[in-house]
């Protein structure tokens, strides 16, 4: 939760909503018994220590003193964060919301002097890596720390991962956790297959390879993926992406050097596979990577969007989830489909709150049927700007989460 205004205004707004700011006012909640369940079922994806958000509320001690923050900004409904607008495509599974109960809960929390309570009464110990995964049945990692480059911007890199299986997996989900927040910019994983992935880690020194663009390694199949923001993910029961016993994980790492920050990085993952048959899905990406934004060009969408991606299978699929990628000029991004029904649409982007967002129930896309993308722009700087693997310069993708 930022830091969005001063405590003591933030107890003035509460007074000002009728709350009383007497510390026994209403009926008694601590943090342990109360506050904590909500914070670890609604926060701490984003608010613990080492993750995205810039405040850690993972303890009592380092809650108490932003418990004002924490209740102007669940009163406000400004958190937790939640990009897509509600009108397009939803409800999609795992929606961050607050009941009025508990956002009355932190408010009232916050009034009565943020009592920590008994710590009898706190929930199990949370690990926010794996705060969505009910079970995790392998962790991988780089195989050693690496040093993004010292005369590059942005380094892209792949490792080798062998995860040592005897036979095919199913990934049903997964938790791609960064070493170096300040310097990733993203992760994927890819299925690639072993005796290639071999062959092209050693044909460069050092940990890894380059690889703009995908893993550089022909026949490539994206397992999931990381940026900004996004929790761990769970793909929608009954289905899940292939793992063949004769591939490897190349993961690939973009490393940014615009905060300055170079260390050496070890991005770990733990991964979740099916304990039953489930249905093949792959991520797809839908990609416009022609367009040109003008020099100071404010909400800017080309002419020729949106970009039409039809259904040429010859069969129908089911479409269950979307990632959105923009970088840092990204102001809106749509998918609508068949019909023009809207499936997604952020439409204030923010490139460090990023998400898969899955259907509670999947959009069936027939044969000749398609998906549109559409991308709108504010280009802040005086260069024309188009697409490119530098977070300088900017995307317009979205991956589907699909399957026959």
């Amino acid at each position: 939760m930022t830091r969005l205004v001063s405590p003591t205004l933030a107890l003035g707004l509460l007074s000002a909503c009728g709350a009383s700011t007497k510390p026994d006012a209403g009926p008694s909640v601590t943090w342990n018994r109360d506050v904590l369940p909500i914070v670890q079922a609604s926060c701490l994806t984003c608010h613990a220590e080492g993750h995205i958000a810039p405040l850690a509320l993972d303890t009592y001690a380092k809650a108490k003193p932003q418990a004002p923050l924490m209740a102007e900004a669940v009163r406000t409904r400004r958190m937790p964060v939640w990009m897509p607008d509600p009108t397009c495509g939803g409800p999609f599974v795992g929606q961050r919301t607050l009941s009025q109960a508990d956002i009355d809960t932190i408010v009232s929390w916050a009034v009565q002097g943020a009592p920590e309570g008994d710590p009898k009464d706190a929930p199990p110990p949370f690990d926010a890596g794996v705060a969505s995964l009910p079970r995790v049945d392998a962790t991988i990692a780089m195989p050693e720390a690496y040093t993004p480059s010292a005369t590059l911007r942005d380094d892209y890199r792949c490792f080798l991962i062998d995860p040592q299986q005897g036979q095919d997996k199913w990934v049903t989900g997964y938790s791609i956790e960064p070493g170096v927040l300040q310097e990733v910019h993203h992760v994927i994983l890819y299925a690639v297959d072993r005796a290639k992935a071999v062959a092209k880690d050693a044909s460069e020194s050092g940990p890894g390879w380059t690889c703009f663009g995908g893993a550089a390694v022909s026949g490539e199949v994206a397992i999931g993926a990381w940026a900004p923001g996004m929790p761990s993910v769970i793909y929608p029961s009954g289905t899940g992406i292939r793992l063949l016993s004769t591939q490897v994980l190349a993961m690939q790492v973009h490393y940014n050097m615009d905060a300055k920050v170079r260390s050496p990085d070890v991005t770990t993952a733990k991964l979740m596979y099916a304990e039953r048959p489930v249905t093949t899905a792959y991520l797809v990406p839908l990609i416009d990577d022609a367009f040109a934004i003008p020099p100071m060009a404010t909400h800017y969408t080309p002419a020729n969007h949106p970009i039409s991606f039809p259904n040429t299978l010859g069969f129908p699929i089911k479409v269950y989830g979307f990632l959105p990628h923009l970088h840092q000029l990204g102001e809106r991004i749509t998918v609508r489909g068949p019909g023009d029904e809207c499936l997604v649409d952020i439409p204030r982007w923010d490139f460090h709150w990023q998400q898969q967002y899955f259907r509670k129930i999947p959009v069936t896309i027939n044969d000749g049927e398609a998906l549109t993308l559409s991308c709108t722009w504010t280009n802040t700087t005086n260069r024309t700007v188009g697409w490119g693997e530098g977070t300088s310069d900017e995307m317009c993708l979205t991956f589907i989460y699909a399957a026959p």
